[in-house]
């Protein structure tokens, strides 16, 4: 009992040191550099999850099943790497993180990593006196195999370097293992006829450029963000003759600078390159973070909003959501984006999660597509639409922006709002990297930057309104993969979610019936993705995972979060993301997980991995799996575990800003205007009130479609127009 609390008093230690440690003032540290010895413990976790396998390691290695042989000499040439020995890799780390982190998490990194080199502290950490990098990779492998199942400052640890490393190798444009894995890298149809005929169609954007002495501009409207809701928004104001300025902190690039490669797309089109978490990295967010927001990088998919979501707004005091105009609002949006599924052809891994899903009787149906009739077979759609198919801002709205005369702004990074007499008159902004001063005066104000930046924005520009930040949704998901070594899947091509099963586990009866529970979706299962959402065990195991990339069916368990997290802002203004799973939601969750479980076995899974560190693979061994006694010890066993360790993701972020019926409650008023400050409008993901349940690109849209309606209406009845 003593040496029991001894060890807990030790972890807490450990816990204090760490928060000083890493919330110690920051210093202006770009470009970020690394000393010897923090490299060297750098290597030491490279050279741990990818590492070299010993002979009889080797020899597992060379009877992992696959459909089509791999050459046995590629496979003892990928088991023989050794991540720790490619010192291009290390600069290619550090030289990424620099990209795409903030100064701050770059700080908090150098000193987790230095902590490593000091002999007591790596006791603590490790068990071991020596530092990190001196242990054999045995030893390596076993602390970082405890750290996985752990307490939470240890699981941060393991989620830390095991994600940062194993995505930046295997999304590497030059990763020398994809031939082996069978991944081709960009889409093989990168420069086919489906590019070079519909080359002309691509739409094309100027931008205004701001001088190094900055620049100052007058517009009826400046819209902040060009995303879902930003660029409808910007859209139907200049379409009704206001002068409209659209500004983004993402880049702007034509379907020709597309490269499909990974790392390129990611660390260019995505939220802190992909790398974005919640504080203590609890969850890893991704959002897009170039012009067109998310729907240039989603994967199409295009749900109205659910009518018992509707209804509960509606109770909630915000009737307008079950009327008609709004009905006439998703409807527009739809029609613009080229919603339906009608030209839905299901790919390999979508066939498999039907058959899967008919075998049980669940429920299953077409997932709707903005993608204009088009045939869209396009798995690389997460690093934008090189086609053009894909309906989004960029081939829509901001089009229909530019053609009403609507302007640009890139790479532009608003500070504040200007306010003046409790009115908003326009906003401050930087521009590039070398911060050239933007001021822009403008009758209306529409933050549009999405859950994450939209209420940063308004805290920095001085709103005290207690709910700003509140009331963040994330619908967590998690992977789980079902492995068929039988049938050569690809999960990378064919349509990203052409198919999905809407079941709601709800295990709470008084909630029974309100949408919550889970929604189970596909996924492709790019290196990167694969490499980071299947769990690590060991150095072999994730090696004989990725020669089965080919062979995995990856489903995506969504959940309609009850319970919200909230974002504030750091000393300079950036926000933070404070989210933890509730226990009702990871229930809610598990259940989804289990439903996904028994899909995958029903439709003939060999193995089946879940995103718990501490709950080995399920192997199917009876002629009838379902009845298989293993597999209802596996089901209890993710039930007794739940979500507590597990990786969780999100690519849906809503509530922030919240739309209600008085400022006790939300940000902005039933129009979009902000309780606090007149001609301050939001509309985006944000004003949700709460979560969907859905994939929420199309709600966004007819949300601020209706906003955009509710700005004109009122001008027109106060002669503003």
């Amino acid at each position: 009992m003593l040496v029991y609390i001894i060890f807990l008093s030790l972890i807490f230690l450990i816990s204090i040191y760490f928060l000083k440690l890493l919330n110690s003032p920051v210093k202006k540290i770009k470009p970020w550099r690394l000393n010897n010895y923090q490299i060297k413990v750098l290597k030491a976790f490279s050279g741990t999850l990818l590492a070299e396998l010993n002979d009889v390691e080797i020899e597992s290695l060379l009877k992992t099943k696959t459909k089509i042989p791999i050459d046995p000499e590629k496979i003892r040439e990928f088991g023989k790497f050794d991540l720790s020995k490619q010192d291009e890799f290390i600069e290619l780390l550090i030289n990424n993180l620099n990209m795409v982190l903030p100064e701050k998490s770059l700080s908090q990194l150098s000193k987790i990593l230095t902590l490593f080199t000091i002999r007591p502290i790596s006791f603590l950490l490790t068990g071991h006196m020596s530092p990190f990098y001196e242990l054999s990779r045995k030893d390596r492998e076993i602390v970082m195999q405890k750290w996985s199942k752990s307490y939470s400052i240890f699981r941060s640890l393991f989620k830390t370097f095991s994600r940062i490393i194993l995505y930046t190798f295997w999304a590497s444009e030059n990763c020398i293992f994809n031939s082996t894995i069978g991944y081709p890298g960009p889409d093989p149809r990168i420069n086919s006829r489906l590019y070079t005929d519909n080359l002309s169609k691509f739409p094309i954007y100027d931008f205004i450029q701001v001088p190094p002495e900055g620049l100052e501009l007058q517009f009826d409207v400046v819209v902040v963000g060009s995303g879902a809701g930003g660029g409808v928004i910007a859209a139907q104001l200049a379409k009704a003759g206001y002068k409209v300025l659209v500004i983004e902190k993402g880049k702007y690039y034509h379907q020709s600078e597309l490269t499909l490669t990974q790392l390129d797309s990611i660390v260019k089109l995505y939220e802190q390159g992909g790398m974005l978490a919640s504080e203590g990295n609890t969850m890893r967010l991704l959002a897009g973070s170039t012009f067109g927001g998310g729907t240039t990088i989603n994967g199409a998919v295009s749900f109205k909003l659910p009518n018992v979501v509707r209804e509960e707004w509606a109770s909630e005091g915000l009737d307008y959501f079950t009327t008609k105009e709004f009905d006439n609002s998703m409807d527009a949006v739809t029609e613009r984006m080229g919603v339906s599924t009608k030209a839905i052809v299901h790919d390999e891994k979508n066939k498999i999660f039907i058959e899967g899903c008919k075998r049980l009787n669940y429920h299953y149906a077409d997932a709707p597509q903005n993608t204009a009739g088009a045939e869209h077979q396009c798995g690389w759609c997460l690093f934008g639409c090189r086609y053009g198919e894909k309906q989004g801002s960029l081939m829509t709205w901001l089009k229909d922006a530019r053609d009403s005369g609507a302007k640009f702004v890139q790479d532009c990074y608003v500070k504040k709002v200007l306010i003046k007499n409790k009115k908003a008159v326009g906003v401050e902004a930087i521009v590039g990297s070398d911060e050239r001063k933007l001021i822009v005066y403008s009758k209306k104000v529409i933050v549009s930057c999405g859950s994450i930046h939209s209420p940063a924005l308004l805290k920095r520009s001085g709103l005290k309104n207690k709910n700003v930040g509140k009331n963040l949704f994330l619908h967590p998901g998690m992977c789980i993969s079902g492995t068929f070594p039988d049938k050569e899947i690809k999960s990378y091509y064919g349509t990203i979610v052409s198919s999905y099963s809407d079941i709601y586990y709800d295990v709470f009866e008084k909630t029974r019936g309100q949408h919550y529970g889970a929604k189970i979706q596909l996924a492709p299962l790019h290196p990167s993705y694969g490499a980071t959402t299947i769990p690590w065990r060991s150095g072999l195991n994730h090696k004989q995972r990725m020669l089965q990339l080919n062979y995995h069916v990856p489903l995506l368990i969504i959940g309609r979060d009850k319970y919200s997290g909230s974002i504030d802002v750091d000393g300079d203004g950036k926000p933070r993301i404070h989210y933890t799973i509730s226990n009702y939601d990871s229930r809610n969750i598990t259940e989804g997980l289990i439903s996904g479980v028994n899909i995958l076995v029903a439709a003939g899974a060999k193995s089946i991995a879940v995103g718990f560190s501490e709950l080995d693979e399920f192997v199917p061994t009876e002629d009838d799996p379902l009845q298989d006694p293993k597999l209802k010890s596996f089901i209890e066993n993710i039930r007794k575990i739940g979500t507590k360790n597990c990786y969780i993701g999100s690519g849906h972020q809503m509530g922030t800003c919240r739309m209600g019926k008085d400022s006790s409650t939300s940000v902005v008023n039933p129009r979009g205007k902000t309780w606090e400050i007149d001609n301050l409008y939001v509309a985006d993901a944000s004003v949700l009130p709460s979560s969907l349940g859905v994939n929420p690109m199309i709600t966004i849209c007819s949300v601020a479609y209706s906003i955009a309606n509710f700005i004109i209406q009122d001008d027109q009845r106060t002669g503003n127009i």
